[in-house]
């Protein structure tokens, strides 16, 4: 082969390289978009029962193939004015476009700012706090997320125990824009985190009904270990 013929074949040796790179780039760039594009993005908002459990959720929603983001805030509630649910509900949906957003509050109130002119337990504070609840839900389903709020748990205050109620009927009783009935989507972990009849309980039997184990704390409110496992599963499991 004389030096013409050399040169002439290396050039098209060189774009054959080429070629084949191309096609392994796209072979390895097209699933990743499309396994980018199926990849499912869950959001948790709420308060101290949310923050504490979201570790365990993430992990049970993660093995589900959810990518999860915890944005709960202790101590925070709907009505609060250091803590703006609504805004924080735009960014939310603007950043994370998510498929799915749970929603707990039990009625914290006052800790991190309080609107004028409103006392606990008042008219005026289920009537706020049931617009801006149904606001909340305009916002998260916006663009098509499933939104689940979640009813209960009970706990061992009985006035704290009443606002809880409360706001459950308000929950159940939202207009969801984006189900084909109307109805909210909701998850109730009364039954997970009580004795039959969904009564208040310290204890619950451990796995496989073995020994009793501590599921709440000593406030009557919060979870320990094992009630954070029952709670973590009853949302991820609530989820559909």
């Amino acid at each position: 082969m004389n030096a013409q013929e050399q040169t002439s074949v290396r050039p098209r040796r060189g774009w054959l390289w080429v070629l084949v790179a191309m096609i392994v780039a796209i072979a390895i760039t097209v699933p990743l978009a499309v396994l980018e594009h199926q990849r499912k993005t869950a959001v948790l908002i709420g308060d101290s029962l949310t923050a504490e459990s979201a570790p365990s959720i993430s992990v049970y929603l993660q093995a589900r193939g959810y990518s999860v983001y915890p944005e709960a805030i202790s101590g925070s509630g709907l009505l609060d004015t250091e803590v703006d649910w609504l805004a924080r509900g735009r960014e939310f949906i603007a950043q994370y476009n998510p498929n799915v957003v749970t929603v707990e509050f039990i009625g914290d109130f006052g800790n991190l700012g309080t609107p004028p002119g409103v006392q606990a337990n008042t008219p005026t504070f289920y009537r706020d706090w049931a617009a801006a609840a149904q606001e909340l839900e305009n916002i998260l389903t916006s663009r098509g997320a499933q939104v689940y709020w979640v009813i209960g748990p009970p706990v061992e205050n009985p006035s704290i125990q009443t606002t809880i109620t409360n706001l459950d009927y308000i929950y159940e009783h939202l207009h969801a824009p984006n189900t084909a009935s109307g109805t909210p989507l909701l998850i109730n972990v009364t039954p997970a985190l009580t004795e039959p009849g969904g009564k208040y309980t310290e204890y619950l039997p451990g796995p496989g009904g073995g020994a009793p184990i501590q599921v709440r704390t000593p406030d009557g409110t919060h979870l320990t270990i094992y009630g954070v496992a029952i709670f973590a599963r009853a949302i991820a499991e609530g989820i559909h």
